[in-house]
């Protein structure tokens, strides 16, 4: 049996796609700011505390900093050590790790 995909993971791995576009475009300064600490923090952040299924709102926010925060240290960290690093190349990175933990996420919600 196949189900669908959620609407929240398929919205989740959506805006990491086009925010991460929108922010290589080239938008005025605060605005690409704001759609670059999303792509960069947030959203990696939420789509791999959902896949820990976590009930309570304060640790479900502290989880979502957390783990955002966790995953581009170590994107920018090997980015660095292996000299590719660019701030372009690590919003598509963060991009590309959020997609891939919302198909995790429909992996879990399809079983």
């Amino acid at each position: 049996m196949s189900r669908r995909i959620s609407r929240p993971t398929l919205a989740l791995g959506l805006a990491a796609v086009g925010l991460s576009l929108v922010t290589l475009v080239g938008l005025p300064t605060p605005l690409q700011a704001a759609a670059a600490a999303s792509v960069l923090v947030l959203l990696p952040g939420e789509a791999m505390t959902r896949l820990l299924h976590v009930d309570d709102v304060a640790l479900h926010a502290l989880l979502v900093l957390a783990l955002g925060l966790a995953a581009l240290t170590a994107v920018s960290t090997a980015m660095f050590y292996f000299a590719v690093w660019s701030w372009q190349a690590c919003v598509v990175t963060m991009g590309v790790v959020t997609v891939l933990a919302c198909i995790a996420r429909g992996r879990q919600e399809a079983a």
